[in-house]
């Protein structure tokens, strides 16, 4: 059928979007080419319900619900016109049939969890002082003019000029210039009065020259890209000091929320690169528009960028397949920082601006780690540290100044909401925070903004499976405990049950918020991944090490309460005052190695100092990963300050 010539109006609300229909797409498809993506785990693949959608108006007219929405949404849901977004599209024939009467016109709702917008993102973080040294400089020179009696071509004179001014220049063997900037060289010169800015990178190469005195306009800006979130720093690169920053959730999510799916998707069709990376470039220049906005600069103005990330979204920026870090051994294909050309990577920026990526420790094991090394400087410390950042993926470092190691776990996905039933990302209506009053099972809980409960996210799962363990709910080993489950707060059917968060009448979802026996095991299975991937690196290093303090990085890492995430066994028993919440230090790293080149040369030497440790493949792991699925963990002596388990039943 062409539906070319129909009228056939969809509006999608809250977000008051009108679109007709002019191809046979799912709602998701239809969503993700009007640049309105949606949540989606998954990729849009039907295999993780995450994608609700209601049907208020034209419900009769989609296509009947298949096997994947069945099972993610019961009979009564399918009636009320719940449906999956990637399963469910317009029945074409159907419409044809219907047309000759009128055309049918469609309204679909899409809840708040579900829009790619208004989440919390954590953007601040530890942040140590670093001497001031960056790779940009901006010189002011007035060059001698040409005469018949010193015809020295324009080139020769500007360095000449940049010797005299900074003489420690002239331990650089040879200043070169960005080769299409040579014939922009005699305009500029003549048309200022030979009075003009050159900007000089790593003293020796000039990327970009400037009618009269811009000194004061020099800019760079600092990005940390992750799986889900993309933040921007923009530098003042002459006094150190952060003039704006801006993030997004990122785009890339809208076709899959984790680096596999989206590895799964470039395998499958190698033109998703270029839509992956065009999406990740797309975000960024947002962020820049955004920040340049603010602090009223001209984005030309802004002459590197420095990049922090794990592995898979290192390549898929820089455009290069990074499907063999999904193939085993996990090999990427540069490990190295690079410095590229702005132009060639799309970034608007000044036009020869440098991008600075930091290297890569592993094929699981990013950038981003690099710069919660450089910013907390756990290389540095005396006491033997943990620094963990909970993110979208897991990676654990352990060291001091004298060894550092480190290695990466599945642990994130389900602490951010996937494979949890009511389980979101940390957006408005996210309960975050909570409490179980033990006399009478009532729940205590906060919620994101202050909105009526959409469902739960990684904090509040953490509270709550702490606070579930402290009123004997459920049981070490994780089982709901027989003694309690006909009290009212229990919903059960003949193979189900779960214990109620917020009641029907307090969501905005029409039903209540619930935690089942499968959500409190992918909590265990997320602080097993943890906890054992850090004893299984503390025995490969040696058996006598002892961890003295913690940093807890990454939005999971700082906004959970770290108290709660030690006494369900994610964090060994350390005192509460050594477990420390550093923020963002992987884009924090990424704003140091702006302000200090040096720094760029202690990343690289960090390199051949860290030994990285494939935790998996460890022959104890099995056993490791079984005894900490126990809350806090099979052996009790390992968390012996915590006293309140003497009271609560293994099984």
């Amino acid at each position: 059928m062409d539906l070319k010539n129909k009228n056939i109006i969809i509006d999608f609300e809250p977000i008051s979007r009108r679109v007709l229909l002019t191809s046979d797409l799912s709602i998701y498809d239809l969503l993700s080419e009007l640049n309105t993506p949606i949540r989606s785990i998954c990729g849009g693949m039907g295999t993780c319900g995450k994608c609700r959608i209601l049907i208020q108006k034209g419900k009769e007219f989609l296509t009947p619900p298949n096997n994947p929405e069945k099972k993610f949404l019961d009979h009564r849901e399918l009636e009320e016109g719940w449906r999956l977004a990637c399963q469910s599209r317009i029945d074409i024939k159907k419409v044809a049939i219907f047309e000759k009467l009128t055309v049918p016109q469609f309204r679909i709702f899409l809840p708040n969890e579900l829009i790619l917008e208004d989440f919390k993102i954590l953007t601040t973080g530890i942040n140590k002082h670093v001497t001031l040294n960056p790779m940009v400089k901006k010189y002011y020179i007035e060059v001698d003019k040409p005469s018949l009696r010193h015809p020295q071509a324009d080139f020769e004179r500007i360095t000449t000029k940049l010797l005299s001014v900074d003489t420690k220049l002239r331990k650089t063997n040879q200043i070169s210039i960005d080769f299409d900037l040579l014939g922009d060289i005699p305009k500029l010169l003549r048309e200022n009065d030979h009075k003009i800015t050159v900007v000089l990178w790593n003293n020796n190469t000039i990327i970009a020259c400037e009618p009269g005195n811009t000194v004061n306009e020099n800019y760079g800006i600092a990005f940390d890209i992750g799986t889900t979130t993309v933040v921007g720093y923009l530098i003042n690169l002459n006094d150190g000091k952060t003039c704006a920053l801006d993030s997004n959730l990122n785009s890339q999510t809208a076709y899959g929320e984790d680096v596999i799916t989206r590895i799964t998707l470039i395998k499958n069709d190698k033109k998703n690169l270029g839509v992956l990376n065009s999406t990740i470039i797309r975000d960024m220049n947002e962020i820049l528009s955004k920040v340049c906005a603010s602090a009223n600069i001209n984005p030309s103005r802004i002459y590197e960028a420095s990049i922090v990330g794990n592995p898979v979204m290192h390549h898929i920026f820089l455009g290069i397949d990074p499907i063999n870090i999904g193939l085993s051994p996990f090999v990427p294909v540069v490990q190295k920082g690079l410095n590229v050309k702005a132009n060639e990577l799309n970034i608007n920026i000044s036009r020869n601006g440098n991008v600075y990526t930091a290297p890569i420790i592993s094929g699981f094991v990013g950038a981003d780690t690099i710069g919660v090394i450089l910013s907390s400087r756990i290389n540095e410390e005396r006491d033997l540290t943990l620094a963990i950042d909970i993110g979208t993926n897991g990676e654990i470092i352990i060291g001091n100044r004298k060894f550092l190691a480190v290695g990466s776990c599945a642990a994130g996905s389900a602490l951010e909401g996937a494979h949890i039933s009511n389980g979101m990302r940390a957006a408005a209506g996210a309960i975050d925070t909570l409490k179980i009053i033990p006399e009478t099972f009532e729940v205590e809980y906060s919620t994101i903004k202050q909105k009526k409960p959409l469902g739960i996210c990684g904090s509040g799962l953490v509270d709550a499976v702490s606070e579930m363990l402290r009123t004997r709910i459920i049981t070490r080993s994780g089982n709901f405990n027989k003694e309690f489950i006909n009290h009212e707060r229990f919903n059960k059917s003949d193979n189900h049950t779960e214990f109620i968060i917020a009641k029907k009448n307090e969501t905005s979802l029409g039903k209540p918020i619930t935690i089942t026996q499968g959500d409190i095991r992918q909590v265990q299975m997320a602080k097993a991944a943890f906890y054992s991937g850090m004893r299984l690196i503390l025995k490969h290093m040696s058996d006598n090490l002892i961890i003295k303090q913690v940093f807890l990085a990454g939005a999971f890492g700082n906004y959970i309460n770290a108290g709660n995430a030690k006494f369900i066994g994610m964090i060994p028993d350390i005192p509460d005052n050594k477990i420390y919440q550093i923020g963002n230090a992987a884009g924090i790293g990424a704003q140091h190695c702006l302000l200090n080149k040096n720094l760029r040369d202690k990343a690289k030497s960090l390199l051949k100092k860290i030994q990285y440790i494939e935790i998996a493949i460890k022959k104890d792991f099995q056993k490791e990963y079984a005894e900490a699925m126990y809350f806090p963990h099979l052996n009790l002596d390992l968390f012996a300050s915590l006293k309140e388990y003497e009271k609560i039943p293994k099984r």
